[in-house]
């Protein structure tokens, strides 16, 4: 298996705003998107940054506002909790919640067709969806082309009955057993693993 294959462990990133509701707290909104460090303590400077600010939702994730403006005071005992693992710090109606997760997660890999650790390779032989979607027409939805066992052929692809020619210098991105996509000229394809 090739290293850009295997898992790998990272640190996770998780803050959020929850809202006092009839039966506890509940999520009013993530602060962050999925994030990912290599190592506990960068999580930890990480959450140390966002902390300076004013905590509102990512612009990648959404619109919202922080409900609350935390003092210097709450900024510190929140850190101090998150370095235990998990944070949850009370104010008034609503509370922020934190946490750095261990987690194993495939990175995404990007290699030419005809490069062996090209991810098509890892999907080999598996069930999978393959997916075309036309790059001329944005609006346009993804349609299926078919379903089932993927096999490499010396030029492309096939699933099922249906066959694909892929040109050698195709680059091909995704995470290893699970999921590849590429780009040809008349549209993006992508092929997903089935469980």
């Amino acid at each position: 298996m090739y290293p850009a294959w295997q898992k790998r462990r990272f640190y996770e990133l998780h803050l959020a705003w929850l809202i006092q509701g009839p039966k506890g707290y509940e999520l009013l909104f993530k602060v962050n998107p999925y994030s990912l460090y290599p190592t506990r303590e960068e999580a930890l400077e990480a959450a140390q940054e966002l902390l300076k600010g004013r905590l509102d939702q990512d612009p990648k994730v959404g619109p919202h506002k922080a409900p609350i403006l935390l003092s210097e005071e709450d900024r510190a005992r929140f850190l101090l909790l998150l370095e235990s693992g998990k944070a949850l710090l009370p104010l008034d109606r609503y509370a922020l919640l934190g946490e750095v997760a261990e987690v194993e997660e495939r990175l995404l890999h990007r290699a030419p067709f005809r490069d062996p650790s090209n991810v098509l390779f890892s999907l080999e032989g598996l069930p999978v969806r393959l997916l075309h979607t036309p790059l001329n027409d944005p609006e346009a939805e993804s349609r299926e082309l078919a379903t089932g066992t993927l096999e490499l052929l010396p030029g492309g692809i096939r699933v099922g009955a249906f066959a694909l020619a892929i040109p050698e210098e195709t680059l091909v991105e995704g995470l290893a057993f699970e999921e590849a996509f590429f780009h040809l000229e008349n549209g993006r394809y992508y092929l997903y693993a089935l469980p």
